[in-house]
């Protein structure tokens, strides 16, 4: 119970450091754009961001199984999770110039996919019967 747990707040904790106000974070070291760039406290937050993406994926990966059968009994559902991953993360793209806060409906979309990903795969998703996905047929 304790790895799930530590699993799922590695995001949180980078999350909470990415968030910390700029007047906090110090100078910039790895500039993006004009206005944005990587800070220490950044630079700190990607490495618990990195180590939870990294357990996701190892996670999906030994649970792909599962997730193949649920994609192909809901394909609608997969292709509307991955539209929903592909313009979170097209948001957190376009964060970088003047959009200011689509960087987080960017980060919720993108987190709101991994979760219905990771709870797929772990069969937490249940497919429906095939009686009722042939029903009038």
């Amino acid at each position: 119970m304790r790895k799930p747990v530590l699993l799922a707040s590695l995001p949180v904790i980078a999350l909470v450091l990415f968030a910390v106000p700029s007047r906090f974070e110090g100078p910039v070291l790895v500039p993006i754009s004009p206005g944005h760039g990587l800070s220490l406290v950044d630079l700190a937050a990607v490495v618990p961001l990195i180590a939870g993406l990294s357990a996701l994926g190892v996670f999906l990966v030994r649970r792909r199984a599962g997730l193949e059968r649920t994609i192909r009994l809901r394909p609608w559902a997969a292709a509307t999770v991955l539209f929903g991953a592909g313009t979170g993360l097209g948001l957190l793209f376009a964060s970088v110039f003047p959009f200011f806060w689509w960087w987080a409906v960017g980060a919720a979309l993108l987190t709101l996919a991994l979760v219905l990903v990771a709870l797929a795969a772990a069969g937490r998703v249940r497919a429906r019967p095939a009686a009722d996905a042939h029903a009038g047929g």
